[in-house]
């Protein structure tokens, strides 16, 4: 049984609707960000502009009804000539009511307006240019950005809504009092500057201690996140003491930093909230001394009261913009740093022509290392984290990391469209994502489901809910698999020995939480394969597979990886002897510092040929070099060799 909370227009305004096109593109200066933003926002601005206009000039004239209306009851007493009077105080009340029920709501569409684009497009950018984002900005400062900076630059238009409205009013009163009284305008019109530039003072001051305080914010935040993501690897080495030691000191200096940025802010508020109450002193003070010679009439006098007290309002909305035009251009100019990122890959360098064999040879040119087509070779080498810095460059992830070449054509001739087409590489650290196993294992295979109603998320929302968080839960209108799509998913878990994680989630419809939280560290690096081998990519490279599995686990995956990709070329970086072993070839390497001293000369084979152990010709580029090259058995005879693979060997793990 639903229960309607409230009733839900037909068609919300675009603003604020759910956008699945692409954000547009964003100008990576903070003051082109800002004329962008606000490009796209004129509709929702223009609409909270007529509305504040209408808001702020029924109260601007109430003074001016009040008023008249006491000066014609000095002077008639209660007769019919004060029904114009009331009725005009009526009409003014109710505009004034109708337009402030409709203020907040239009000036929240220019806020969202602006901050939809900021936040979408900055967070656009991260998912294509991810690793060059977090490359040059910390995690922490990205997530800050996205998050608070672009909601700064939103709230950036509403003021500026509110003070088109304010501006307009004022002008109004201006022109009002001027009529009534030409000394009491001018000091208005002559007073409001001078009170306005006393506040737009702090202006300097307060924006240098907010950067300070925003760039502090974003170190914490920074912190935070590498703790969360490596919270058991802290624990395991009872590093909990100096990350809790790092944290404390950072938070030190965010509570400082806000201090001072809040001590700036409390004396602007001050001067925001004196000055007019002193401007207004003034202007009553020379109102009544006016009105004590017979310059102006009682009623005037109380509406030069009115004014004078109705100006402290918009008077108090310019020193708003001012604060918040200094945090939105501080949060602009970090959003328009993500926009500014250029990507580590791109098509500059295609030729036109160029064609990659997928069954050929992979080079990497800055090392020399040879890694044959149409085999399973293994990459064994003392220091892991330089053999998975060769297989991140096979994948030409960075084009500044080195050539590699697929086939004698070199990668960076070929659009890269088809570079990830023809090579998929799987890292060490197994990624997971929300959504439907079948959607883990398929990827962008399967649409991503459309929005939906509000009423139906509350409804699959409460239906997750009572299943607990490790239960199925609605999908989401996701497009049916197809029996193709079915059969794929399935033989790939199968590859990756997956099947408890399939029967645990309840089949491939079953819900996978965020980051996967709901399967263990086993399960999810065995959906991390079974996504990669899903890919049926003429070449895959795996960066340590199955360093969490137990060893009946990695054997059955071994076995399963070589029948699956037979004939097909694949390359795995490892050092556990059940793997090796399954290898058609492993390559020994070592660091390009370092020297075999002629130990390894040579590797022969049951026919005395093809395995020889060569020295790779690297470059000065390269961080690694060839030792030796042959079977798992036959490498064993190597101290070098055996002093990585016997270090690998591991006693059991956790599925």
């Amino acid at each position: 049984m639903s229960i309607p909370v409230a009733r839900a227009p037909r068609r919300w305004p675009a603003f604020l609707s759910v956008q699945t096109t692409p954000p547009p593109e964003l100008p990576a200066t903070p003051g082109g960000l800002l004329r962008a933003v606000t490009r796209m926002s004129v509709p929702a601005i223009a609409l909270g502009v007529v509305v504040s206009t209408a808001s702020y000039l029924a109260q601007a004239l109430i003074p001016l009804a009040l008023g008249d209306l006491l000066d014609a009851g000095l002077e008639a007493g209660l007769t019919a000539r004060l029904l114009p009077g009331l009725a005009a105080l009526t009409g003014l009340g109710l505009l004034g009511s109708l337009a402030a029920g409709l203020e907040d709501a239009t000036g929240m569409g220019a806020w969202v307006g602006a901050w939809k684009p900021a936040m979408r497009g900055a967070a656009h950018r991260l998912g294509l240019r991810s690793r060059a984002v977090t490359r040059r900005i910390a995690s922490g400062d990205v997530i800050a950005t996205i998050t608070a900076d672009a909601d700064n630059i939103g709230a950036l238009m509403y003021f500026v809504v509110n003070v088109i409205g304010a501006l307009v009013s004022v002008v109004v009163v201006g022109v009002l009092m001027l009529r009534t009284s030409a000394p009491l305008g001018l000091l208005v019109l002559i007073g409001l500057p001078i009170v306005l530039a006393l506040v737009g003072a702090f202006i300097r001051p307060l924006n240098r201690r907010l950067s300070v305080q925003r760039e502090e914010q974003g170190r914490l935040s920074t912190i935070t996140t590498d703790a969360v993501s490596g919270l058991r690897v802290l624990r395991g080495i009872g590093g909990e003491d100096v990350y809790a030691a790092r944290y404390a000191e950072a938070s030190h200096r965010v509570r400082d930093a806000g201090i001072r940025v809040a001590s700036t802010q409390a004396f602007l508020a001050t001067v925001k909230a004196g000055a007019p109450m002193v401007f207004t002193a003034v202007v009553v003070g020379a109102g009544a001394r006016a009105a004590l010679t017979g310059t102006i009439s009682p009623g005037q006098l109380v509406t030069f009261y009115g004014y004078t007290t109705f100006l402290v309002g918009p008077l108090g909305v310019m020193a708003d913009l001012i604060q918040f035009s200094t945090r939105a251009w501080v949060g602009a100019r970090k959003v328009a740093r993500i926009e500014a990122v250029e990507p580590l890959t791109d098509d500059a360098g295609v030729v036109p022509g160029a064609r990659l064999d997928p069954a050929g040879d992979l080079t990497d040119l800055s090392s020399g290392v040879v890694l044959r087509g149409g085999r399973m070779t293994a990459l064994v080498c003392p220091d892991p984290a330089r053999a998975a810095a060769l297989a991140k460059r096979l994948g030409r992830a960075d084009d500044a990391d080195g050539p590699v070449a697929l086939g004698g054509t070199d990668l960076r001739t070929v659009p890269l469209k088809e570079v990830r087409r023809t090579i998929v590489v799987s890292g060490a650290h197994a990624e997971a994502f929300a959504g439907t196993l079948a959607e883990e294992v398929l990827g962008d295979e399967i649409p991503l489901s459309g929005p939906r109603p509000t009423a139906e998320v509350i409804r699959s929302g409460a239906v997750a809910g009572a299943h607990g968080d490790d239960g199925p839960a609605a999908g989401g209108g996701a497009a049916p698999l197809t029996a193709a799509q079915r059969e794929r998913a399935e033989q790939a878990l199968a590859v990756a020995a997956a099947g408890d994680a399939l029967d645990s989630l309840g089949g491939l419809d079953g819900q996978l939480t965020e980051k996967a939280r709901n399967v263990s560290g086993g399960q999810r690096q065995r959906l991390a394969l079974a996504r990669a081998v899903a890919r049926h990519a003429p070449v895959l490279v795996l960066v340590e597979p199955t360093s969490a599995l137990d060893s009946h686990t990695e054997d059955l995956v071994a076995r399963r990886l070589q029948e699956e990709r037979r004939g097909l070329t694949t390359v795995v970086v490892t050092s556990s002897p059940l793997l090796l072993g399954r290898c058609d070839e492993v390559v020994l390497l070592a660091p390009a510092e370092a020297s075999d001293g002629g130990a390894v000369s040579a590797v022969v084979d049951a026919n005395g040929a093809g395995a020889a152990g060569r020295r790779g010709t690297a470059t000065p580029a390269a961080d690694v070099h060839e030792v030796a090259r042959g079977t798992h058995h036959e490498l064993s005879a190597l101290d070098a060799y055996r002093a990585v693979v016997e270090r690998g060997v591991d006693t059991g793990g956790e599925p």
